[in-house]
């Protein structure tokens, strides 16, 4: 849908995929009696169903940390024509994005960027130079409840070693007041009172589209889909558009809107307005 809105306006466009993996996100592996053999049965990855998008972006740029991930992609997708162009970049994605939304000239280009991270290794300091090109469109699968809710125990108290990360996180310290408050109930020797959790994973999903406003020009979509296994939300996927004019937030309103009709209900219920 994006780059069919974006065909005849002149723009080059870009995808770029900050956690890329091999191509293939694996599902489930089971016996088939028939044929005695084991059967592996696979989703295909972000960066394989973005290759087959037609037409296809002008460039792509696959990024993780894992070589041998990197090196799964550049066979899987060897004589691909899409794939011509393709960069493929084995590090950090705080390392590489901020530097490619840096360096590249958007006057005359548009991006997506995908970030789905297995954790909390996205810095705020990556979505703030995603957002100061006012040219790229994010979709970020966030860890609410995979990182942030989880790194916070249930008597309210956080690792000294998690603090920095959910800093880092978030881009503030904001997060220690609105996540936790301060207990009614004092300890068994009469000593000052603790903290109590008040975080769920919707509520820091929440935070953090709220942080997401304060840096995206264009906007920020209300909607977010909960993803995870057993009705435990994991993830929240949210999207952010960077260019303020109102004809691109109102297609990139119109193109967020879509996509969430398109999505498998069973996968998680769509909460926002």
């Amino acid at each position: 849908m994006y780059q069919k809105a974006l065909s005849n306006t002149g723009f080059q466009t870009i995808y770029i995929d900050g956690f890329a993996g091999s191509g293939e996100v694996p599902l489930t592996e089971h016996k088939d009696d028939l044929f005695d053999e084991d059967v592996r049965v696979v989703l295909a990855g972000s960066a394989d169903r973005a290759l087959g998008v037609e037409p296809p972006f002008s460039r792509y740029v696959f990024i993780d940390d894992r070589r041998n991930c990197i090196d799964a992609l550049k066979a899987k997708f060897r004589g691909n024509a899409n794939a011509a162009g393709a960069s493929y970049l084995i590090g950090d994605a705080n390392a590489y994005i901020p530097k490619i939304c840096s360096d590249e000239q958007w006057r005359g280009q548009r991006g997506v960027v995908l970030l789905d991270p297995f954790g909390s290794q996205v810095e705020w300091a990556t979505i703030e130079a995603i957002a100061a090109t006012k040219a790229i469109d994010l979709w970020y699968l966030f860890p609410a409840g995979l990182s942030v809710f989880r790194q916070i125990s249930k008597d309210g108290k956080v690792d000294p070693t998690h603090e920095p990360s959910l800093t880092r996180l978030f881009g503030t310290e904001d997060w220690k007041t609105a996540f936790l408050k301060p207990s009614r109930q004092h300890d068994l020797f009469g000593g000052p009172a603790g903290q109590e959790k008040t975080v769920t994973p919707e509520s820091a999903a929440e935070f953090m589209k709220g942080r997401l406003k304060t840096v995206f020009a264009g906007g920020v979509m209300e909607e977010m889909i909960p993803l995870g296994k057993h009705a435990y939300a994991s993830y929240y996927l949210l999207f952010a558009w960077g260019n303020p004019s109102l004809k691109a937030s109102a297609l990139a309103k119109k193109l967020s809107k879509a996509a969430l009709k398109a999505t498998d209900r069973k996968h998680g219920r769509i909460i926002g307005h």
